[in-house]
């Protein structure tokens, strides 16, 4: 379980969207990876500030979108360019680290590879996003989605057979030093048992205003589905958003409640409902870019306190 944030997050959180808090973010597990269930060899704890906020790639692009925590309304869209790596145009995934870096993905549907990258210092100034290669994934496994879990675990959603359905969709649990280029992994579950066609992407759960990583939720085109990571099994709850679901906690509004956020195709970012899954209008729309789709990403962000609900065999 991730350690609960005191109260000063509330109080620094009323300060803007911008202002972080303190929190024991990578208290890892046991599974390998550096000492820290798969981490990448950072240290077991780390405390790093974090924010109302969310991220998604597009293009060579990473853009920020930071959250009013009084509202967690949309305070703006700002991009910035990737750099230190050359991407393929295709779908982008990617999950916060419990270090606050960004672990990311980019699916080559014309190559029909998936190359994942590092981003140790995500810019929320619009300056450049300097990106570490990590490697393409091995025996030829395209990766959909990606997740991190409440003990700062790496998951991957293996794409099958195709983009396009269930087929062969297996979740994937990195052990190895994944940041050194050691994609060693373990298969946790056969995705190909949802009631989904396919997974693009894996948000934490919220029930009772609390995050929980495992029941989680995941949404496929636009299909939102409350989701066991473990079984392979899923239950539709809402639809809204098409490719980018996340959950932020309650620890970083000052209202303290917990917010569920999806991000549509044409980048319209959306607010949902965690109890009724009715969705809010659009909160705005981040900016176009090469792509048809300048939303063509999964959506991610900080994962505040949680218990985790992953039974390792």
């Amino acid at each position: 379980m991730r350690p609960l944030l005191g109260s000063l997050c509330i109080i620094l959180a009323a300060c803007g969207a911008n202002v972080g808090t303190d929190t024991d973010a990578g208290n890892g597990g046991d599974d390998g990876g550096g000492g820290n269930g798969g981490g990448g060899g950072e240290p077991d704890a780390m405390v790093v500030p974090q924010y109302a906020e969310l991220w998604y790639a597009i293009d060579d692009q990473l853009v920020y979108i930071p959250l009013d925590p009084a509202t967690g309304d949309v305070v703006e869209f700002k991009a910035s360019p990737i750099a230190g790596i050359t991407l393929p145009a295709g779908q982008s995934m990617l999950t916060m680290l419990g270090d606050g870096s960004l672990l990311a993905g980019r699916q080559d549907q014309v190559a029909n590879e998936t190359t994942l990258f590092h981003i140790p210092s995500p810019p929320r100034d619009g300056s450049p996003a300097v990106a570490v290669s990590i490697g393409i994934m091995p025996s030829g496994i395209n990766l959909e989605g990606l997740y991190t879990d409440c003990e700062d675990r790496l998951y991957g959603m293996d794409t099958g057979v195709n983009v396009s359905s269930a087929e062969g969709n297996r979740l994937l649990r990195f052990t190895g030093n994944y940041r050194a280029g050691d994609l060693t992994f373990v298969v946790v579950s056969d995705l190909s048992n949802a009631v989904v066609a396919d997974i693009d992407d894996m948000s934490p759960g919220i029930v009772n205003n609390e995050i929980r990583d495992n029941p989680g939720l995941a949404i496929d085109t636009s299909d939102v589905y409350e989701f066991n990571f473990e079984t392979g099994t899923g239950t539709l709850a809402g639809s809204g958003g098409t490719w980018g679901v996340h959950a932020l906690g309650k620890e970083l509004f000052t209202d303290g409640q917990a917010r569920l956020y999806v991000l549509a195709s044409d980048a319209k970012l959306y607010r949902m409902d965690p109890v009724t899954y009715e969705l809010s209008p659009p909160l705005g729309t981040g900016p176009s870019f090469v792509s048809p789709n300048p939303g063509w990403s999964g959506l991610a962000g900080p994962l505040t306190a949680c218990d985790s609900g992953f039974i390792l065999l």
